[in-house]
């Protein structure tokens, strides 16, 4: 009896001990920060793991058992952002962290994986940093000769530098988990330094997925190709001009698509995560492109429709796009937004005569807009009864004036998703949204430049 008691008394101490956790000190304690969230990341999905309370700024979470290895995602301040992300393969983890500025504090107390890995971004960060700004400087050195020649030099020693750097981590953390994130970060630079911008820029776009496998699986599972790609599409292909930015996008995409090659998830997951991307610079013709060239071919099952649903609704209201047509009765008979045809551009205005705000810029926009043949605008008064609108409408004899019953309820507000008033959507001819003026000053800097 008494060894089965000491073998139970065992097998229970072992599965305490066996028990993995994460444990984080934030100090200064900010009182606002009540919890730790715990996500998974696999791809460009953050998958809930579990949360806990912060108790006078330190916390605590268990792993649940059989938690897969990969990196996950602390979040303990939903408002603004503020996260660190681990890596987890089956030990316990300590850190500590300013919360108002977690990157650059973030400090490991224990498990070799993170502390490796956070060793290695302090050095190659420092050294990548130094060798892009020598770059940058030989730009601006031109025609001075020798200082060129210094820096050069100089250059040459900090790229040893760091390949020797790289080589080290490489090799001190083989058979470990974070191997594949250090061997994917490795970047590239040129033995010289370049002597255009256009060069240089030449040779990081041709270098950048070079020591990237797309087929890594450890990779698949937390946010590294989802930030790379991120980067090469936003931050590697830029131009002031519109149009010859859509086009260095469309390149830039074709070239992550190709890479990816058959991965049909990671695909899924990386387009998804462009279409998130494109949706908060409100670029609607970068989302159909996405959607029609590579996402809708993509099998079904790695297929979302909840998730394009939910970008093109994010985007319905972008520049570029059809206005919702919306009717209204006037002396008798019905008319529609899409039917009226009777001007170059289009104001449409939601307004009320219970906005204060309203009736002083409404009247005001008359005044400007009258005697402009080319521009007609359509007033919709959000309104729970008549009283108002009756009285206020005649002084807009020149305007078409809708009248809104139910207010925010109404069903054209509802349509444009009016939430205060006044709000303004500047068409074309063809109704398409050219503009969204937030007050009636950008609506007249617009209608004075265009």
């Amino acid at each position: 009896m008494k060894k089965k008691l000491l073998l139970l008394l065992f097998l229970i101490n072992a599965t305490i001990q066996s028990q993995t956790f994460v444990k984080g000190t934030m100090s200064p304690e900010i009182s606002d920060l009540e919890y730790v969230i715990l996500y998974q990341l696999k791809g460009a999905k953050q998958l809930y793991v579990t949360n806990v309370d912060i108790n006078n700024g330190e916390f605590k979470i268990d792993f649940p058992e059989n938690s897969p290895k990969g990196m996950y995602r602390l979040v303990y301040d939903m408002n603004n952002g503020g996260f660190v992300d681990v890596l987890f393969t089956n030990e316990s983890i300590e850190l500590k962290f300013d919360p108002t500025f977690p990157s650059g504090t973030l400090q490991f107390l224990s498990s070799e994986e993170n502390i490796v890995y956070a060793n290695y971004k302090i050095q190659t960060d420092n050294l990548k940093q130094k060798l892009d700004s020598l770059q940058l400087v030989c730009f601006r050195l031109k025609d001075d000769s020798t200082a060129i020649k210094f820096t050069s030099e100089y250059y040459k020693k900090t790229r040893q530098n760091y390949r020797e750097t790289q080589t080290k981590f490489e090799e001190n953390s083989k058979n470990m988990l974070v191997n594949n994130f250090i061997k994917a970060s490795n970047k590239y630079y040129a033995p010289e330094v370049f002597s255009s911008p256009q060069l240089y820029l030449n040779s990081e776009k041709m270098h950048y997925f070079d020591t990237v496998d797309f087929e890594n699986t450890v990779l698949q599972n937390s946010i590294f190709y989802t930030e790379k790609i991120v980067d090469y599409v936003f931050y590697l292909n830029q131009s002031d001009e519109v149009e010859v930015q859509n086009k260095l996008y469309i390149n830039a995409i074709n070239e992550v698509v190709d890479k990816i090659d058959e991965n049909f998830a990671l695909k899924s997951e990386i387009l998804t995560t462009l279409m998130y991307n494109f949706s908060q610079l409100e670029n609607s013709k970068l989302i159909d492109y996405i959607i029609e060239n590579f996402y809708n071919k993509l099998p079904l099952e790695y297929q979302n429709l909840s998730d394009i649903e939910q970008i093109q609704n994010s985007v319905k209201f972008a520049i570029g796009k059809m206005a919702p047509d919306f009717s209204w009765e006037e002396n008798g008979s019905e008319k529609s937004l899409y039917k009226i045809d009777n001007a170059a551009t289009y104001i449409v205005v939601f307004w009320s005569t219970t906005c204060s705000h309203c009736l002083v810029e409404v009247p005001e926009l008359y005044e400007f807009i009258k005697g402009n043949d080319k521009v007609h605008v359509i007033a919709v008064a959000l309104e729970n009864d008549e009283l108002g609108f009756n009285h206020y409408s005649g002084k807009f004899e020149k305007w078409t004036n809708v009248l809104g019953l139910e207010k925010w309820q109404n069903s054209i507000a509802r349509a444009y998703e009016i939430s205060s008033t006044p709000s303004y959507f500047v068409l074309d001819s063809n109704k398409k949204i050219i503009s969204k003026p937030y007050a009636l000053e950008d609506v007249k800097e617009y209608i004075e430049k265009h």
